[in-house]
């Protein structure tokens, strides 16, 4: 009888000690949640849009840069006709932000050109990315393109960069807009810039389309 009782006490005793070993009495710490990067960004206001930047950017006035928007634009779809020619149509109206990074290093700077294009919206995006490698030509193998979604929004980028030149494009379509974020750079910057550009873009905040009213 005491032999059968020691053995039963023995069994609860290794049944307790197995279980207490699988009881959170003494839980393992939580991993530490992953932060959300923070580059120091501040938001800037555009016409219809928002965004992060770093807080050296300075917004420049459209009115009195036209002919450089212009150049810049041209440098990004060619002189000819083109499925975004119309990019340049109502220049003002479609311009969202414009400006550059007033603390980088004359070495790398950076200018940012924000396009809203109403007429665009339609556009698959596909066809920007054909017109692209027509206007590059022999570039054209130059230029990658990726597409990824966050929180929603399907965006698609476009990176290009030869000897002498260097832009990063992002291009996705929201509140009935093509929206375009060219960032110019020379291309030794590019690969160190992409992941803030990339943050940029992500942060973007697009504002309804007004609607026109009726008479």
């Amino acid at each position: 009888m005491k032999k059968k009782l020691l053995l039963i006490v023995s069994a609860l005793g290794l049944l307790a000690a197995a279980l207490a070993c699988n009881l959170p009495l003494n839980p393992r710490p939580a991993p530490e949640p992953t932060p959300t990067p923070d580059y120091g960004m501040v938001w800037y206001q555009g016409e219809g849009m928002q965004m992060l930047l770093p807080y050296t950017y300075a917004a420049r006035n459209i009115q009195d840069d036209i002919p450089g928007i212009l150049a810049v634009i041209r440098s990004f779809i060619g002189e000819g006709p083109s499925p975004l020619s119309s990019l340049v149509e109502n220049l003002e109206g479609n311009v969202a932000w414009w400006g550059y990074d007033a603390g980088a290093p004359a070495v790398s700077p950076v200018q940012l050109l924000v396009i809203k294009n109403e007429s665009l919206e339609k556009t698959p995006v596909s066809l920007i990315s054909t017109a692209l490698r027509l206007f590059l030509g022999k570039n054209a193998e130059s230029l990658q393109t990726s597409s990824y979604t966050i929180n929603k929004r399907n965006i698609t980028r476009f990176s290009y960069a030869d000897d002498n030149n260097g832009w990063q494009a992002y291009a996705f379509k929201e509140q009935g807009r093509l929206w375009i974020a060219l960032f110019i750079t020379p291309p030794a910057n590019l690969a160190a810039q992409q992941v803030y550009f990339d943050y940029s873009v992500n942060s973007m905040l697009i504002a309804p389309l007004q609607e026109t009213p009726q008479p």
